[in-house]
């Protein structure tokens, strides 16, 4: 009798063994948010042969099956989003059940150390209204949730990263989130009433090269493939790197769009930086399996670098620029009137956010009669030694009226550039300019400098002029 209950007691150990747990990914835990109306993926390794995933919103029970390696991943249908929390039970003879999950809009925040800047700020680099969105962070803890895809020196490409857990918006946990994406996602609820999940994976310093692969770095004509593959880079500044370690654990997590802030630390290749983005951005979007997702990104701030009057900034926004007429359902945000001379991380994320809140409620949640964004120009004329400049994004005209405007240049045929005047013509969108040093302007430019300081030109909304040129003298400085 002895015998045959010890028996029993190690074939019941061997079975549980044999059986054991799923193993989930650390992008699947309590307290995530799913995208909503989505066929949604969820993931994981198992030892059995077959694994059951319950939802609890509609009480559906789905299939999956493991490969070789024991991976399962299934697709569930989620509805629409909402503050009710709802479990996710997932077994393969062990269940393991996922409590408070929330079912409302999911963004992936990428870049480098302006997207990564968190809400208590660097050190001596503080973030504006900072103390009192902490304060009221616990508002928000059933609206805010997010995880942050932690740091690795490994350059492999891997399926999952050291345990991380989805973080409920209170005081104690925001402080340590992206406050750049904590903004947006702040107003974003706001606008919905419906909860928001940010992923964030950002590297300070990281070059754009570093979150993508080879292949797609392949396809940009003139780029340097072995410089970008060079080991004396860091790892968060060489090619595929951060695409391997940080983007491809969390490809499978659903989400509504892409949100970008980088771009400072490739000033000195800003040549190739609109067909790189453009080519990451279309990887992204196959990876997702998402061809038409969002992609949001922010203009860099205005900042000295190596010398405040030099251009090499100036030209990597206008590489930014050009890149929205190569990305389909892009934008960008000015930053032009929030920069800081002497500090790279501009304190106003607050202003960046709500900008970048901006873009998506009105171009991809349908919320009309706002700009998208701040004046862009869009033609020049001459006439009586002045140039004429107009802007559209402005529908109840350019601010600040009747005053003197900082930040435009203007040349002649001998390519030299003097501080011009320059106010806005009535309450319209057009911007007369003008300089005692040039009798026949040919060309003008605004902002556009590595830094420029009292920039002030914007729509009625307070939202900023983006920085242009209107010749093509990459020599002139």
């Amino acid at each position: 009798m002895k015998k045959h209950f010890l028996l029993l007691i190690l074939s019941l150990l061997f079975l549980s063994i044999a059986q054991g747990k799923v193993k989930l990914p650390a992008m699947m835990g309590d307290h995530m948010v799913l995208q909503q109306n989505s066929s949604v993926k969820l993931w994981g390794w198992a030892d059995g042969k077959k694994v059951t995933v319950t939802t609890s919103w509609n009480n559906r029970t789905y299939q999956a099956s493991t490969d070789k390696d024991g991976a399962w991943l299934v697709k569930v249908n989620t509805p629409e989003g909402g503050y009710t929390p709802y479990s996710i039970t997932i077994s393969d003879g062990t269940p393991v059940t996922l409590s408070d999950i929330l079912i409302g809009e999911v963004w992936i925040c990428s870049g480098q150390s302006n997207m990564e800047m968190r809400m208590m700020g660097n050190a001596a680099q503080p973030i504006d209204h900072s103390l009192e969105t902490l304060l009221n962070s616990g508002n928000y803890r059933d609206r805010i949730r997010f995880i942050t895809v932690p740091r690795t020196n490994d350059t492999e490409r891997r399926t999952d990263f050291e345990k991380r857990k989805w973080e409920v918006s209170s005081p104690e946990t925001s402080i340590d989130c992206s406050a750049a994406a904590y903004f947006f996602a702040r107003q974003l609820t706001e606008s919905l009433h419906l909860p928001v999940g940010l992923v964030i994976n950002s590297w300070g310093g990281s070059a754009i090269e570093a979150w993508m692969d080879e292949p797609t770095l392949k396809t940009v004509e003139g780029m340097n493939i072995e410089a970008a593959k060079n080991p004396k880079r860091g790892v968060h500044q060489r090619l595929e790197c951060l695409y391997n370690s940080m983007l491809w654990p969390v490809k499978n997590f659903t989400a509504r769009g892409f949100l970008w802030y980088q771009g400072e630390s490739n000033i000195s290749n800003y040549q190739f930086y609109a067909p790189m983005m453009t080519a990451m951005v279309q990887l992204w979007r196959n990876v997702w399996e998402a061809p038409d997702m969002p992609f949001y990104y922010v203009q860099i701030a205005p900042y000295k670098y190596e010398n405040s009057s030099n251009t090499g900034a100036a030209l990597l926004r206008e590489a930014q620029m050009e890149a929205l007429k190569t990305i389909p359902n892009s934008g960008m945000v000015p930053t032009t009137d929030i920069g800081d001379e002497f500090c790279i991380h501009p304190p106003q994320k607050d202003v960046v956010g709500l900008r970048l809140a901006t873009l998506a409620l009105t171009k991809t949640y349908g919320i009309r009669r706002l700009p998208s964004n701040g004046p862009t120009m869009t033609k020049v004329d001459y006439a009586d030694k002045k140039a004429i400049v107009t802007f559209d994004n402005a529908p109840a005209g350019l601010f600040p009226t009747f005053s003197e405007l900082e930040g435009f240049e203007i040349a002649g045929a001998d390519k030299k550039f003097y501080p011009a005047k320059a106010k806005i013509v009535g309450r319209t969108n057009t911007v007369e300019v003008w300089s005692e040093e040039v009798a026949q302007p040919v060309a003008v430019r605004y902002a556009f400098r590595n830094y420029v300081g009292n920039i002030t030109l914007r729509n009625t909304f307070g939202l900023s002029a983006f920085p242009f040129r209107t010749d093509t003298w990459n020599d002139v400085k």
